[in-house]
């Protein structure tokens, strides 16, 4: 399984946490490149507020 959660977005970064079977490791996307890829329907949310989990965006898990 691999998941890829936005924490937080800062200017031209987006900083995300990626989710691997037994780690966590924390990546850094462009922010044109993070907007791209939410056309693409790769991120699943709109990333306007932060859910429970703290969480801007999120993708489907990929196994």
């Amino acid at each position: 399984m691999v998941q890829i959660d936005v924490k937080e977005i800062v200017d031209c970064v987006v900083i995300c946490n990626l989710y691997t079977p037994g780690r966590v490791v924390k990546i850094l996307l462009n922010r044109q490149d993070y907007e791209l890829l939410m056309q693409d329907g790769f991120f699943i949310r709109d990333s306007k507020e932060k859910d429970s989990a703290d969480v801007l965006n999120t993708t489907k898990e990929y196994k």
